[in-house]
């Protein structure tokens, strides 16, 4: 009786391993023509001859965003899928080696994608509910980044548009997100490619399969 389904096949296969504070060991597999997989092993480093060395392993799935990872990692938010181990641009390199500390008393809401022309009072009609609401304005020219942060209660299940404009609600990652680097110390998410520091892990750009 054949034991396969098929010819042989022929794959390759990088693995990184990582070493766990609470013992065991982390494998980063990337297959060639695959999605990449993260095994965590749980090891007893006992053995001899008589008593052989078991392994338990988990594999963990694929997750889109940092938020449901629930860590934020530089190269890894600098790659389409998450998988690339070589940074390709110099901001990577930057946002590791800087110390960002938010604040305590920081934003819970994300407000993304707003037009020009809404202000701080537009944003306060929108979002009735809202404690405090911080356009952010470039220093020099006062004009809108087009986010804000925002606190006080907004249902998530709503679209919220100005002038039919659909705008983005998301969590403030430092507060989800644990190692967060904001976009001037060379993290972030989102982006775009003429910007030169394009970053995938967030709800507008997941990481792909």
């Amino acid at each position: 009786r054949p034991l396969a389904d098929g010819p042989p096949r022929h794959f390759t296969q990088n693995d990184t391993f990582f070493n766990c504070p609470s013992g065991g060991r982390l494998k980063l597999r990337i297959e060639q023509d695959s999605s990449a997989q993260l095994i965590y092993y749980e090891r007893n480093d006992i053995s001899s001859l008589l008593i052989p060395k078991v392994s338990n392993y988990l594999i963990i799935m694929h997750k889109s965003t940092c938020f449901q990872w629930e860590f934020y990692d530089p190269q890894m938010s600098g790659s389409i899928d998450g998988t690339d181990l070589i940074p390709h641009d110099k901001a990577i390199i930057r946002a590791y080696k800087s110390k960002y500390k938010p604040r305590y008393n920081c934003s819970s809401l994300f407000i993304g994608h707003i037009p020009p022309l809404c202000t701080e009072n537009n944003l306060a009609e929108i979002f009735p509910n809202a404690i405090r609401i911080n356009l952010i304005r470039d220093i020099i020219t006062r004009e809108s980044k087009g986010y804000a942060f925002l606190d006080g209660y907004i249902d998530r299940k709503k679209e919220y548009k100005f002038h039919g404009h659909l705008l983005l609600i998301e969590d403030v990652a430092s507060k989800k997100v644990f190692g967060w680097k904001p976009r001037r110390f060379g993290g972030g998410l989102g982006g775009n490619k003429q910007s030169g520091q394009l970053r995938f892990g967030g709800s507008q750009k997941p990481f792909k399969k």
